[in-house]
């Protein structure tokens, strides 16, 4: 079933009050922050796949952390480690 935008709202911000690492932060305020950008800003679905595959290969401890700025760059420069 899908949630309520209430329960989503209450959802995402108790796993931001819990995330401790900077870089999630700066990613997850970038991504909501798009909006009040440029329309080129905006990220295209494949950006968005790279973050998030980014992401896990981050969690899984199979990479090192970067700033949202380098990875949003890398993302959009097609970056293969």
């Amino acid at each position: 079933t899908s949630m309520s935008a209430s329960d989503l709202r209450m959802e995402i911000i108790e796993l931001v009050r819990e995330e401790q690492n900077t870089t999630v932060l700066e990613a997850i305020r970038m991504l909501l922050r798009r909006q009040e950008s440029d329309v080129d800003d905006d990220l295209s679905e494949q950006e968005v796949a790279e973050l998030e595959r980014r992401r896990a290969r981050y969690l899984s401890g199979e990479s090192k952390p970067t700033t949202a700025e380098e990875s949003l760059r890398q993302a959009r420069d097609g970056y293969k480690p």
